[in-house]
């Protein structure tokens, strides 16, 4: 490495440290301050992106506004440290939040290297240049386990390295050597791939194909999946990084790759789980309640496209963010509590059908502040707030029987609520 490579280094180095310790402070001066939550923007919500960024649960852009995707990824952190995951970062996550950042800033201070149980940046960058020089067949998820490890091992071998599936300096720089040498046999007559380390038009090959796949899976590619990375493969990839806060270039890079991805096996394995025999709306279905379903979501901001009763992937995605934004799993199909959080009942416009085959008992509360949702979430993390037109109220669970829904409520009036059981 020349002395420029070294000083060039050390400076990328020094500036990365500098990074973290304006992130710590940022943090421990939103300590002091009312919790963060969506819909707020500034430095304290950066430094949180930046945070959540280097310990691998946000994927998004560093742009300092608390949308969805920050969000999700406080809620992922949230559940990892045992904290009630409702989004937002009061002075409890806060203080997680730095302490798991001061602790990955001290194993990045003594070691350069990526190892097993690493995570963030670094490892989406190696997983994917593995992969480029046909070491890596898993996916790219940011984080360093066993089948990343053999990777690496195989790596090693193949360079006549010491093999032991930890990505040190030398290691890093020889697959660095090695992809700045690689010749492009994906280019489009044979020319020099602008972006080796990304799948771009031009490209061809099992991951451009397993790209189109997901696309696919999430309503982006409507074309036949063919392995080629093509005019339409590349609107649907701007698409795609333009409706989840990404740079709309139409390059898969390991940000684009690891979102699409997560998408796409989140939604996958959602979807598998609804079931019409249970009475859930599920994707395919043609009925009056899904006119309901479409109906709601337009009033509310959440759907614009034409009213047809088809539960296809844009009503199904309209229902993912609604339920992101009601604070539901975002499954993307209709349950029971995401019937109940549109605002439908039994006696709406649906052909007498419910999105359940029973009937429940509900536990309601009456939101008489703002901080009605969160004090109930403290004894019951999935209760959500429902939108009513006799006044908006805290759905704190739904039973089958009537004794099992006033064991609830007498719980939450011994703490103070004004709980009831509703007959839906």
């Amino acid at each position: 490495m020349s002395d420029w490579n070294r000083q060039e280094s050390s400076i990328s180095a020094t500036m990365r440290l500098l990074s973290v310790a304006l992130t710590l402070a940022f943090l421990n001066t939103a300590g002091q301050a009312l919790a963060l939550e969506r819909g707020n923007s500034g430095p304290q919500v950066t430094s949180v992106q930046r945070c959540l960024q280097r310990l691998g649960y946000y994927n998004g852009p560093i742009n300092g506004n608390f949308g969805p995707l920050t969000e999700n990824a406080v809620k992922r952190f949230q559940r990892a440290k045992k904290i009630p995951a409702i989004g937002q970062v009061g002075p409890q996550t806060q203080r997680a939040l730095q302490a798991a950042c001061e602790s990955q800033q001290s194993k990045s201070s003594s070691s350069n290297v990526l190892k097993v149980g690493s995570r963030g940046a670094a490892v989406t960058q190696l997983q994917q240049s593995l992969r480029t020089l046909g070491y890596y067949k898993g996916p790219i998820t940011g984080y360093f386990g066993q089948e990343t490890e053999q990777a690496v091992i195989r790596f090693q071998q193949s360079k006549k390295l010491q093999a032991d599936g930890v990505a040190g300096t030398n290691t890093l720089q020889l697959i660095r050597t090695n992809l700045a040498s690689r010749p492009n046999n994906n280019s489009v007559g044979g020319g020099t791939d602008k972006y080796p380390n990304a799948l771009n038009e031009g490209d061809a090959g099992p991951q451009v194909l397993q790209l189109q796949r997901n696309l696919a899976q999430l309503g982006y590619f409507q074309a036949n999946p063919t392995g080629n990375f093509g005019s339409v493969t590349k609107d649907a990839v701007v698409r795609f990084q333009r409706d989840y806060g990404l740079t709309a270039n139409g390059i898969v890079d390991g940000q684009t790759w690891t979102a699409i991805s997560t998408n796409a096996n989140y939604t996958n394995n959602n979807n598998s789980a609804c079931s019409p025999t249970s009475g859930f709306i599920c994707l395919g279905e043609n009925s009056p309640r899904v006119v309901a379903v479409q109906q709601s979501l337009r009033q509310q901001g959440f759907f614009n496209r034409e009213i047809t009763g088809y539960y296809g992937t844009e009503t199904r995605d309209a229902v993912a963010k609604f339920q992101q934004t009601a604070g539901l799993n975002p499954t993307g199909f209709v349950d029971f509590q995401t019937w109940q959080a549109l605002g439908l009942t039994n006696n709406n416009s649906t052909g007498g059908e419910n999105p359940n085959i029973e009937n429940r008992y509900v536990v309601i509360v009456p939101i008489r502040d703002a901080n009605t949702l969160e004090q109930v979430r403290q004894f019951v993390p999935q209760a959500f707030a429902v939108k009513s037109r006799l006044g908006d109220y805290v759905n704190a669970g739904a039973f089958r029987a009537r004794p099992e829904a006033e064991r609830r409520s007498s719980q939450l009036r011994d703490r103070g609520f004004d709980a009831r059981v509703e007959y839906f």
